[in-house]
């Protein structure tokens, strides 16, 4: 028989924290403003002693490493996370914002010691649009390798049973998943043609990169599509993603070339979904608000100024943000509990707030910094 995975949090500690989140997301008011670290494998993945090329180059390793980082997380970390199965979280097919550029031609590259990254872009002509729109962008690549991966973690689920204090044991790898998101049309059409080309390309060729952001969109939702059938998932159907690039254009720009086809991948998703954009996305705020009608801003970038997403964004759309990273990994506990208290200040009072960075918080940060917005939360989100 496998030996259980002990991770030392009772379910009655979880259901309080599930309650107080799921609080936080009806706009009600929880006994206190929830915290959620954002806290990634980057950061995970060193604490079980697990090289990275290993993580990657094999799902048995990858699924047992998944579910041991979220046993040290959830014993080290002060956060209101309340699970560790799912996509992003735990038993899931992880090739971080790479499995979209990895299927559609880009090389991938997985360094000894760290999360793999895109190589250059080969999309610049008509031509190369053609042969785009010729790949099987569900079964080649990173995907083929996400659907392999995820039936292999299935078939090895009972090797590495899990049990939170006090409740049954589980197999998080019978619930295995692959990574139903996306990192956005834009940031797609990025990789694939190369961040400097394709901003060059919006001033020069625009119809050139509209028609390339029709073709990623259409793989997207086709991909999208059949995550939802080959994991029987629930139905409305609930989405999140994320187009980082996107948040260097103005917003006239974003609006004429970009959000079609945001609305496009938006709109075909009826149940909630939740956008994340790093950076100084305040010009952009509007129109997530109006356009996209997101249910929630996860993450939200620490350059965001607080009072003005407080008037486009509070009391309308679940916030995730906005400590600074690079405070938590290079500031001190006092410095972080002052800036989370500033947050909550001004964004609690208007519900549906949950503390969290501003976003990803960075291999080597203290664990007392990151543990100190929950020391914020407890002072001054009651």
């Amino acid at each position: 028989m496998a030996r259980v995975i002990e991770i030392g949090v009772t379910v009655e500690e979880l259901e309080t924290r599930r309650k107080r989140v799921e609080a936080a997301r009806r706009f009600e008011e929880p006994d206190r403003v929830p915290v959620v670290p954002a806290i990634a494998h980057r950061f995970l993945v060193p604490q079980v002693g697990t090289k990275f090329r290993d993580y990657y180059a094999d799902p048995e390793v990858m699924l047992r490493t998944q579910i041991l980082a979220q046993k040290w997380l959830l014993e080290n970390i002060r956060t209101d996370a309340y699970s560790i199965t799912g996509p992003w979280v735990g038993a899931w097919t992880d090739f971080q914002n790479n499995f979209e550029a990895g299927s559609l031609g880009c090389e991938v590259i997985f360094p000894e010691d760290d999360i793999p990254w895109v190589g250059p872009g080969w999309v610049k002509t008509e031509a190369d649009l053609r042969r785009l729109e010729a790949m099987d962008f569900i079964h080649s690549g990173l995907n083929a390798k996400q659907i392999a991966y995820r039936r292999r973690m299935i078939d090895i689920a009972s090797k590495y049973p899990a049990r939170f204090k006090g409740g049954p044991v589980f197999y998080p790898g019978a619930q295995a998943s692959l990574s139903h998101t996306s990192d956005g049309p834009f940031g797609v059409a990025g990789d694939l043609m190369g961040k400097t080309e394709i901003f060059l390309a919006v001033a020069e060729r625009p119809d050139f990169v509209r028609e390339l952001l029709r073709i990623v969109t259409d793989k997207l939702i086709a991909y999208l599509d059949f995550c939802w059938e080959e994991e029987k998932l629930p139905t409305p159907r609930d989405f999140a993603w994320t187009d980082d690039l996107a948040v260097s254009l103005s917003a006239e720009t974003y609006r004429d070339i970009v959000l079609p086809f945001e609305k496009r991948l938006r709109f075909h998703f009826d149940g909630r979904v939740s956008l994340h954009m790093c950076g100084r996305s305040g010009h952009l705020l509007d129109i997530f608000v109006d356009e996209l009608r997101i249910h929630e801003f996860q993450g939200f970038g620490y350059e965001v100024d607080l009072e003005r997403i407080a008037e486009v964004m509070g009391g309308k759309v679940v916030l995730l943000g906005n400590v600074n990273p690079m405070l938590i990994h290079s500031g001190t506990p006092a410095q972080v509990r002052e800036a989370t208290r500033r947050v909550i200040e001004v964004l609690a009072p208007l519900r549906g707030f949950i503390v969290q960075d501003g976003n990803n918080i960075p291999p080597g940060s203290p664990l007392e910094n990151i543990n100190a917005m929950m020391e914020a939360a407890e002072m001054y989100g009651r």
